[in-house]
């Protein structure tokens, strides 16, 4: 093993679980040890993600990649535009390329994930790791396809109409509606493409986090408990490993290519993190004069414009003219510039804000976190100048028995208006100025002596400007809540208990509205439905047949359907998939004393009851008549592969299939997609659960040297890899495996080590 510029030897040993723990003489030697490993075990997986952070993507993977390469250059996802400041972190970067370029330097043969691709392994640079934060920020949530979809449907229909759905709305955002509706009426749904270009339903990642103080732990110190939601992949879109110098140690979870631990706790302290759902995105209706001006507080502006030369595999170079305004492109424009037809309302045009546009990103950004003591340290070493390249809710606790959380990421501080419409573009006032670190450190030491974030509105009406306008649904943080208020001391395996969890109290939300709605139908089916339904703890158990009864019919998408009948307007067909904000209609919303949708309250109950029965109509087709055999995890499975499966070379990297419970709102959190029962043909899985927890992690700092965790899969990347899958069973059966620190306790697989 040879790693450039190491300054002592440097020892990489597995454990049997492969796990990597670098036995370094100091902290820059044990980063280029990171590296070195990063290098050997995911280079394929930091090559794509580079090309992808570079907007490269086509020219990697073909031209479907077009749009994304295309949406990204414009908003600036790489950051060539805005240059690349140094950091007090770039020597933990440089220390760390030294490790992973080396391995690349030193390959005697092209890998087989690159020959598959026809690519060439490339050396990696601090403009590289620079870009990775910015589109891990890009890619998570894109709201801006939720704000176009409430302003048309508002300016379409009436504010009324879908007013008690959004989570927050102010009487200027009702002014502006009105403003805007002219425009809003004719907005094109084709934009949409450019947020999802590969999957029209894609699915933004989640995650649970939570932490107590020491006052609500049996060991005196803070526990917290982490399990990030990420697609079922192998190999695993993290690595994890434990780094070693005197004095030092940090073990957690690191995207391949970037020293930057997600997750992680070192002696001193310990950090998880959950999508913050953060909105930082905003969109403007711009009114445009003559065809290249725009105006801004009365004045005409030229639009300025750029060509990118986007190259594609196999393809000829595409050269992009993109348009701007002063606060982004026109997606209308880009849309035309791609090939697809997307019609501007007469006189205006729609762009595009993204919050870090215009603001560089370090390397080292995000780098010296483990080198925090304190809770307090960590928070300031989070942000740059108060600028952090993330979307996230970060908790973090300390041996001082120190709780923060902070609000991770760079945005628009909103006054007046919620950012959950379009704006208009010609008036500076809602033009606003940048997020500070200050204002974003939400939490320290709470009352209630814990923390807890899960994809959830965490700052309701408070705070000095909205952050979260379409988050997820509320479930998992309540059930968090009634467990972290079910006692008075806790323990890691309480802990262990809560995220195997699968208690869905949106499910008992819904059916509690619901049921009384139907539960005088005099349909056969139906009334079995009810009295099941009836019956139900809401606990997604794997064997329980309500929970078969209740997911196939949520997937029926009813209240979208409702709406349609009543609105009669086809662009409720689409919805962004991903827009959780979107999909939340429940009876409730429905049924507001002051709300349109009242009058209609028969043609609901008709959508409910006709979707019903088509739900026990296709268990029927499934199962059979034998209700006793309709169960959850039958229907309801995890099955994931490497994407090159059908290879020979990684034919091994896959898991069969395996009844699961869960749903996208229980702890024990499982997202599926399939035709659903009684219409999957040949080898097809009526549900295929594909995204859930990566891992599962807890920390009891009263023994930070000991870390109670386990992977869905397994840590390996390579073909030859050993360990792409052996944690998967674990996982699956709700086990932890424990992580230590000390070199004396480790057993060491001498079978799996590098030269």
């Amino acid at each position: 093993m040879k790693i450039k510029n190491a300054e002592s030897q440097i020892e990489i040993v597995w454990d049997t679980s492969g796990i990597p723990h670098v036995f370094a003489k100091n902290i820059a030697d044990a980063y280029r040890g990171m590296g070195y490993v990063s290098g050997k075990e995911r280079l394929w997986q930091t090559h794509q993600s580079t090309a992808y952070a570079n907007c490269e993507a086509a020219a990697l993977l073909g031209e479907k990649f077009l749009a994304q390469d295309a949406i990204q250059r414009a908003c600036n996802v790489h950051g060539k535009r805005t240059g690349l400041p140094a950091s007090p972190g770039d020597w933990i970067v440089d220390a760390y390329l030294d490790g992973i370029n080396s391995t690349v330097e030193q390959l005697d043969e092209v890998p087989p994930e690159f020959e598959n691709a026809g690519a060439t392994p490339r050396i990696f640079t601090r403009e590289d790791v620079a870009a990775r934060y910015r589109f891990t920020s890009w890619f998570q949530h894109k709201s801006w396809t939720e704000k176009l979809t409430i302003g048309r449907l508002m300016a379409t229909h009436g504010i009324d109409y879908f007013r008690n759905n959004l989570l927050h709305f102010s009487t200027d955002d009702e002014r502006v509606v009105g403003e805007l509706a002219p425009a809003l009426k004719d907005v094109s749904t084709i934009p949409f493409v450019l947020a999802y270009p590969e999957a029209a339903h894609l699915v933004t990642s989640g995650s649970n986090n939570w932490a107590v103080q020491g006052r609500l732990s049996k060991s005196g110190k803070p526990i917290i408990a982490t399990d990030p939601h990420q697609p079922h992949t192998i190999p695993n879109t993290f690595l994890y490993i434990h780094l070693h110098a005197p004095g030092w140690d940090v073990f957690g979870a690191a995207f391949p290519g970037v020293p930057y631990f997600m997750m992680g706790t070192t002696r001193d302290v310990s950090w998880g993190l959950t999508t913050g759902f953060i909105d930082s995105y905003d969109v403007y209706i711009e009114k445009l004069e003559s065809g290249n001006e725009y105006l801004y507080d009365g004045q005409r502006n030229l639009l300025t414009e750029r060509t990118e030369t986007i190259p594609i595999k196999n393809l000829s170079d595409r050269n992009i003219s993109i348009r701007y305004t002063g606060h982004g492109p026109l997606l209308e424009d880009l849309c035309l510039e791609l090939g697809l037809d997307a019609k501007k309302p007469q006189g205006y045009g729609t762009s595009l804000h993204w919050a870090l546009a215009d603001v560089p990103t370090s390397a080292g950004a995000l780098a010296e976190l483990p080198l925090a003591k304190s809770s307090e340290e960590f928070g300031e070493k989070l942000f740059e100048n108060d600028v952090c390249p993330l979307v996230n809710n970060i908790i973090c606790v300390d041996q001082g028995d120190n709780l923060h959380r902070f609000i991770a990421t760079t945005m628009e501080a909103r006054t007046s208006v919620t950012g959950s419409v379009p704006l208009p573009g010609w008036d500076s006032r809602y033009t606003f100025k940048r997020s500070t670190r200050d204002e974003l450190t939400v939490e320290v030491n709470p009352s209630a002596g814990y923390s807890l974030t899960a994809n959830n509105d965490t700052m309701g009406e408070t705070g000095p400007y909205y952050i979260h306008n379409f988050p997820t649904h509320s479930a998992r943080a309540d059930r968090i809540s009634q467990i972290l208020n079910s006692k008075e001391k806790f323990e890691v395996t309480d802990f262990k208990e809560a995220q195997l969890d699968l208690k869905d109290l949106r499910a008992e939300a819904v059916l509690s509205d619901l049921l009384p709605l139907i539960e005088e139908s005099n349909e056969p089916k139906v009334k079995k439905a009810v009295s099941i339904l009836s019956d139900w703890d809401y606990v997604a158990s794997s064997d329980s047949t309500a929970a078969c009864i209740f997911y196939p019919f949520m997937d029926q998408m009813w209240s979208r359907k409702f709406m349609r009948k009543v609105l009669s307007d086809d662009f409720l067909r689409v919805i962004p998939g991903a827009a959780p904000g979107l999909n939340r209609f429940d009876v409730k919303h429905f049924l507001h004393p002051d709300s349109p949708w009242n009058p209609h309250k028969k043609e609901m109950v008709l959508v409910i009851t006709e979707c019903l029965r088509q739900v026990m109509d296709s268990l029927e087709s499934e199962f059979g008549e034998n209700m006793s055999e309709w169960e959850w995890g039958k229907i309801h499975q995890v099955q994931f592969s490497h994407r090159l499966a059908k290879k020979s070379t990684w034919a091994h990297m896959k898991v069969e299939a395996q009844p699961s419970g869960g749903s996208p709102t229980t702890l024990a959190m499982a997202m599926h997609l399939g035709p659903g029962p009684g219409r999957a043909e040949g080898e097809q899985l009526p549900y295929r659960v594909f995204h859930g927890p990566a891992f599962r992690w807890i920390v009891d700092m009263a023994d930070p040297y000991h870390v109670h965790f386990v992977i869905a899969g397994g840590n390996g990347g390579s073909p030859s890899s050993k360990f792409a899958t052996n944690q998967f069973q674990s996982w699956m059966d709700g086990e932890y495996l424990t992580v230590s620190f000390i070199r004396e306790e480790l057993e060491v697989d001498e079978t799996w080590q590098f030269d």
